[in-house]
């Protein structure tokens, strides 16, 4: 048996002092925490889920690692403008604004591979869009209200320039498709579970400045069929069915360019993302979208053989019996979604907004100004009796009438650029150019299809989200390494040094 002495035993108690203080305050601990209240956990929960997310955003900062940054403002950024705006009113700082300031940051410290020169018809877009961005600021400025002009001009205009810029020459869009496709079956699947929540509610969850819920048929009538028009996480439905439409070609892209990889749980959550993209898309019973659906479906019925094709042309007869079974169900819904009034209303518009351009055809009447424009009453326009809706609802009208022709032309030669250069990759082999210019030539569709109708190169929210699946997809389509694509003149695509 061994001895220990007086002085071993100071030093051991000295070393090791007493455990009771120690799980005494454990114990104390434990019992305040499970005395919290249940809303105190979910707050604290999301300090701790805040301060991860901001430690992985430096991280992926201060390493270059813009591929982390892009991904991660894809999951989450629906929720950022009724979470992360501030003040709510006019707000200073958005997760956008943050989002583009950390994603220039990132390239700072960026050491992967660089396109260095990029098509002369992606070049000649960018330029035309530099020229329009230029005219569209001085309109702004000649606005009743230019803070709020030039905050639309910033990031509605600006901000998806720069997203394509960064992707294009930054961006592995090959190596990081597969997490897009993930985070955007999430980002899916939430945002369409907040509109269908709403669409049962008939309440707006997440309310916005500017924003509001709507319902189609006569709310006057208390005898007439209402259905709900969910805004989900956005300001508007407009972009919630748009963003939706968008995510659902991405995902068939990511599906398609990713092929075998793709199998197991992630197929499974494809199959969920697409289907809540669609959702998304046709909940607010955008008759654009439809048409839009149905022109793409039909095209790609051309692409197809055998029983591919007969799928397709019955897809379109499923749309066409969901719009007759609308007018069946809920006539009145289908009254003020397609009535003969709301056709006339939109002639009158296209009226009155050419007696707009006429009127200031060269600098236009000012960035986003068009119903302050329309105080005066001259300009009140009618066609069968039907008044003007008194906003433009198309994009040509409101930036011919706005920005008038100094800032029309170049927006419009932008476009044809970017068509031009996809178009560009079809000459190429390689299957991945392809089907990244097929499906460019379905989102531009649909964009524009829609931009018929609605004013969609307004709205930041999808200018964003439509802007980088657009660089991803020319993105996707380079080869990798030094290569030469012949274009007009013989261009290099040099990567890294």
């Amino acid at each position: 048996m061994s001895i220990v002495n007086s002085s071993q035993a100071t030093a051991f108690g000295s070393r090791y002092p007493s455990r009771i203080p120690i799980l005494c305050g454990i114990s104390a601990f434990e019992i305040l925490v499970l005395l919290l209240p249940l809303k105190w956990w979910g707050v604290c929960a999301l300090l701790l889920a805040g301060v991860i997310a901001l430690g992985v955003w430096s991280t992926a900062i201060v390493h270059g690692r813009m591929a982390i940054i892009l991904v991660g403002w894809v999951l989450i950024y629906p929720l950022g403008y009724y979470y992360c705006s501030f003040p709510r009113e006019q707000a200073l700082f958005t997760l956008d604004r943050f989002f583009i300031i950390t994603l220039l940051a990132s390239i700072l410290f960026a050491s992967g591979p660089i396109c260095r020169t990029l098509s002369p018809m992606l070049r000649n877009s960018a330029v035309c869009w530099a020229v329009f961005l230029l005219f569209a600021g001085l309109a702004a400025l000649r606005a009743k209200t230019p803070s709020s002009s030039l905050r639309i001009w910033l990031e509605a205009f600006l901000f998806p320039a720069v997203i394509a810029w960064a992707v294009i020459r930054y961006f592995e869009a090959r190596r990081f498709l597969g997490a897009l496709q993930v985070v955007t079956c999430l980002m899916a699947m939430y945002v369409a579970t907040i509109g269908v929540v709403e669409a049962i509610t008939f309440q707006d969850l997440l309310p916005l400045p500017g924003g509001g819920f709507i319902v189609a048929g006569d709310s006057t009538d208390a005898t007439a069929q209402l259905f709900p028009r969910p805004n989900g996480p956005f300001s508007t439905n407009s972009s919630f069915a748009m963003i939706g439409l968008v995510s659902f070609l991405f995902l068939v892209f990511a599906r398609k360019a990713l092929g075998t990889q793709m199998h197991g749980w992630r197929l499974i959550l494809h199959r969920l993302g697409s289907s809540a993209a669609l959702c998304e898309a046709l909940l607010p019973l955008f008759r654009s979208i439809m048409v839009s659906l149905a022109v793409v479906v039909l095209i790609d019925a051309f692409y197809q053989v055998g029983w591919r094709r007969t799928v397709r042309l019955s897809l379109i007869g499923c749309l066409g019996l969901s719009f007759l079974s609308l007018r069946l169900l809920l006539p009145s819904v289908f009254e003020e979604r397609s009535g003969s009034a709301t056709l006339y209303a939109r002639i009158a518009q296209q009226k009155q907004t050419v007696q707009l351009f006429l009127d200031h055809p060269m600098n236009g009447i000012g960035l986003s100004n068009f119903t302050d424009a329309l105080q005066n009453t001259k300009y009140s326009t009618f066609y069968e009796d039907e008044e003007a809706l008194d906003s433009a609802h198309n994009n040509l009208g409101a930036v011919l009438a706005e920005t008038g022709l100094t800032g029309f032309l170049p927006f419009v030669a932008s476009q044809i650029f970017i068509m031009a250069a996809f178009w560009k990759l079809r000459s190429a082999e390689s299957s991945e150019a392809k089907l990244a210019s097929k499906m460019f030539l379905f989102l531009f569709m649909c964009y524009w299809i829609n931009g018929m109708f609605l004013t969609t190169a307004y709205f930041a929210d999808l200018n964003l989200w439509y802007m980088l699946v657009v660089s991803v997809l020319y993105k996707f389509a380079l080869p990798s390494g030094r290569i030469t694509i012949a274009t007009s003149q013989e261009t290099v695509l040099n990567y890294g040094q």
